[in-house]
């Protein structure tokens, strides 16, 4: 007795492999519990151990998203257990459909792809009732599978490391503006492309979408990410310490606050497009690579900065956003040139030394104390003036 499973087959280099696709309460029966890696057994094989909250988070996903996508795992099966037979007359093509067949019993090894299987397995478990709307669209879906038919068990773990190796995740930049789920990024993309904001120059001139950091002589004045994350840090302020939090945080403020939260970041911009250095790119009497050589107002740690103390300013102390950044455009943001040895730069210098600037290097930093640090220099600033 063999299960069958209709499926493609093509070979990467010598060995056999069959793209198919299974539901995943079958998948999970299917699939043996992954053994931790061991590179000095006698026969080494076996998965990383497992990111708990990783798998919690898929599982969360599957739950929660009804048009769920989740790329193909890579199982593999020994020729004794497996087989692939092409429908006739289609031997010889390079790509063949035709059918896999499993011994019943027998039981893939997972190479890539246990924290996908495990977070099924969880939600299964956790939604094991048939009338359940999440068991209804698991039992109704299907994963997609690369098996591969092979003996040797080193070749796995090699597998797993070639695949990681040539897989590019995208840039944070990149994958924050395509995800549309979240409220912040939906706003986010609005007003990068509001005509009024002309700091972001509609969005394409001056916001780099597809990197974290834009190039010393590129002409986009802030990334994506940077953006988000300054925008949001001005909403809610510091309190949470995670990815995870922080994105649920903003999100429920903004979901909560949208017309507020618009009405806050279009101060925010346009107060920062008045500052005379950036004014003089946006009116294109200065290029961006300057602005970025000569000042500290590109660097991530510095806007940061500013982000978290217009939130104190304008949460603690009631000050308006507007006269906030009014009184931000007063602090100096010329770069200072690296001290000599034995010197050491000081606050005379620039207000950032001992925070974000290294005295005795020069070297601008972006850690979170940092900036934190930062932000309450610039806070004074702002009660000061106001």
């Amino acid at each position: 007795m063999e299960l069958q499973m209709p499926g493609i087959g093509y070979r990467q280099g010598s060995r056999l492999m069959v793209t198919t696709a299974m539901d995943p309460v079958a998948l999970v029966k299917t699939v043996a519990q992954p053994d931790p890696w061991n590179p000095v057994g006698s026969s080494p094989h076996g998965n990383r151990p497992q990111d708990k909250a990783h798998r919690k988070g898929i599982a969360e996903y599957l739950e929660s998203e009804e048009h769920f996508v989740l790329g193909a795992v890579v199982l593999y099966a020994k020729r004794s257990e497996a087989r692939f037979e092409p429908e006739p007359g289609k031997e010889n093509r390079a790509i063949v459909p035709g059918t896999l067949y499993l011994n019943y019993g027998a039981q893939f090894d997972v190479g890539d792809g246990q924290h996908r299987i495990g977070a099924y397995s969880d939600v299964i478990q956790a939604h094991s009732e048939d009338e359940d709307p999440v068991m209804q669209r698991i039992r109704a879906s299907g994963q997609p599978l690369v098996v591969v038919i092979d003996d040797n068990p080193l070749n796995r773990a090699q597998d797993f490391t070639d695949l990681q190796r040539n897989a590019k995740p995208p840039s944070a930049s990149i994958g924050l503006s395509m995800d549309r789920r979240q409220s912040v990024n939906r706003l986010m993309i609005k007003m990068v492309q509001r005509p009024e904001l002309a700091i972001f120059g509609n969005g394409a001139d001056r916001v780099e979408f597809f990197k974290d950091s834009p190039g010393k002589l590129s002409a986009k004045l802030f990334s994506f990410k940077t953006i988000r994350y300054l925008s949001g840090t001005v909403l809610i302020g510091v309190s949470q310490r995670t990815t995870k939090g922080w994105d649920k945080a903003v999100n429920d403020f903004v979901e909560a606050h949208e017309a507020e939260a618009a009405h806050t970041l279009t101060e925010l911009w346009r107060g920062l497009a008045e500052w005379p250095d950036i004014a003089a790119v946006v009116a294109g009497d200065r290029t961006t690579a300057s602005l970025r050589e000569e000042t500290y107002l590109t660097s991530a740690g510095v806007l940061y900065a500013i982000a978290y103390a217009v939130h104190r300013a304008h949460v603690d102390y009631k000050i308006p956003i507007k006269t906030a950044m009014a009184a931000l455009a007063k602090v100096d943001y010329r770069r200072v040139p690296a001290p000599k040895p034995g010197e050491k730069i000081t606050v005379r210098e620039t207000p950032f030394a001992g925070n974000l600037i290294d005295p005795e290097t020069g070297k601008i930093g972006s850690g979170r104390p940092a900036w934190e640090a930062a932000a309450e220099g610039l806070l004074k600033q702002i009660n000061k003036t106001f």
